[in-house]
């Protein structure tokens, strides 16, 4: 059973900058790491409740005419969003030709009643403004930002927004969002002006059309199976101390017991050995000033691998990611900048898979834990839930064996959306020590 739908679509229309983006920025060329994105659509929800005390200065039309006029002064700033995919796919047309923003009414509550659905949760693809599956990707001519305002029963609202990949990262999409938030309440101060650094510093290359990614040849098609894990921080906290490892992270303990609670599965299924993958916000591994208002892609990718079975102690897998991790170092960074970026980028990828066997069982983690995703505030209060929403699931599919990481709303737990093949959940999710740690798809409200 659904437990929300779509009753009415109240408007469907654009939002533009409030003022015309010069001639000069008209064509925003998308860097060499923006490149090495896939093309698909990000989604992101983020639900506020209903609030009792509201005025009549608070009504959800009130709102939502504060949502648009904010919307269009941030995209002055933020004036890509505003654009669409070029012909090529190597630029953006910044025309200022608007961000769809479409308005709808909602039948059910949010998540608060009976009817919350433990196995896929409230995050349906009817909150955003675009229907798509893992394996969407997004071409010329389509927007690269979309937008869509929801309206619930109870008098919650879902923001929920789709960016197009090769535009920016998670610090990008989060910095947007913390902008347009600033600026709806009024605060100038807060508000980031995007650094449009890297599209010189990482300068696009042709040859970079012809890469894979480094991560498509290990992806494989079959039918998946999402499951939302929550570690609390007092899970958090066992972890810590089951590792042994000197000051251990939340994304540290919890992404080794993930990969653990995976290599069980991959040699119930017959593999031998597996990898983990994890992506690595570059901002914080250069000894240069990238600030995190540095718009596009900016971000690595650690590997490691171990056998099935022989290596699962917990503190172990721990070191190997932090080890993994440790190598996207300054070094990295460096190489890839300038006009010789792209020798430098694939020299990354040889030194990142030069001790990884061809034939190991894959696992990918990405985490957007520490980036402040709950700090977002248009003027009515935080955000109960933010989700990058449930776009995976019954259909044949090559995204498998994808991990999301996210804070907990108290911002000292961990929300892991996994994402596996249908044979490989089996096994994983009746694990005891991942039973008895996590929470599995609980109510967002009363998980934290």
């Amino acid at each position: 059973m659904k437990i929300v739908e779509i009753k009415q679509i109240i408007s469907n229309e654009k939002v533009y900058p409030s003022s015309p983006t010069p001639h000069k920025f008209q064509t925003y060329k998308i860097s060499m790491l923006d490149q090495a994105n896939a093309p698909m659509p990000v989604p992101i929800i983020m639900y506020f409740p209903s609030n009792p005390k509201s005025s009549a200065d608070t009504t959800f039309e009130t709102r939502v005419q504060l949502l648009k006029r904010s919307l269009s002064v941030i995209l002055t700033r933020f004036y890509p969003l505003a654009g669409r995919i070029s012909k090529d796919g190597r630029s953006i047309d910044c025309k200022d030709e608007g961000v769809p923003f479409v308005v709808a009414k909602i039948e059910g509550k949010m998540m608060t009643d009976s009817r919350y659905n433990q196995s896929r949760g409230p995050a349906q693809p009817c909150l955003l403004p675009l229907e798509f599956g893992w394996d969407t990707e997004l071409g010329p001519g389509d927007n690269v930002a979309m937008i869509q305002v929801n309206h619930f029963e109870c008098g919650g609202i879902a923001i929920g927004v789709v960016f197009w990949h090769k535009m920016g990262d998670a610090v990008t999409i989060i910095n947007f969002m913390d902008s347009w938030a600033a600026t709806a309440r009024g605060s100038s101060k807060e508000c980031i002006c995007p650094n449009y650094l890297f599209q010189h510093l990482l300068p696009q290359n042709e040859e970079m059309q012809t890469q894979d990614g480094s991560l498509r040849p290990l992806l494989r098609v079959g039918k998946s199976v999402m499951r939302r894990f929550v570690f609390d921080s007092s899970a958090i906290n066992k972890l810590k101390e089951k590792s042994l490892v000197e000051r251990p992270s939340r994304v540290e303990v919890v992404s080794a017991l993930i990969w653990k609670c995976f290599m069980a599965a991959s040699l119930a299924n017959d593999k031998s050995t597996s990898l983990v993958t994890h992506a690595v916000n570059l901002r914080r591994r250069s000894q240069l000033p990238f600030a995190s208002d540095c718009f596009g892609n900016f971000g690595g990718m650690a590997a490691a691998s171990c056998t099935n079975g022989n290596e699962m102690d917990l503190g172990h897998l721990v070191r190997k990611i932090r080890d993994a991790i440790s190598k996207v170092n300054d070094d990295y960074v460096t190489r890839m900048l300038g006009d010789q970026g792209f020798s430098g980028y694939c020299k990354n990828l040889e030194e990142t898979w030069s001790n990884i066997p061809k034939e190991a069982d894959f696992i990918c983690i990405s985490s957007w834990c520490n980036f402040g995703i709950y700090n977002v505030d248009f003027g009515w209060g935080k955000p109960i839930w933010v989700t990058r929403s449930d776009s995976g699931g019954d259909s044949e599919s090559y995204f498998l064996n994808v991990v999301w990481l996210m804070d907990t709303r108290n911002g000292d737990g961990v929300e892991a959306w996994v994402t596996l093949e249908e044979k490989y959940m089996q096994v994983f999710d009746q694990i005891e020590e991942l039973q008895t740690l996590a929470s599995i798809d609980p109510n967002p409200v009363y998980s934290d």
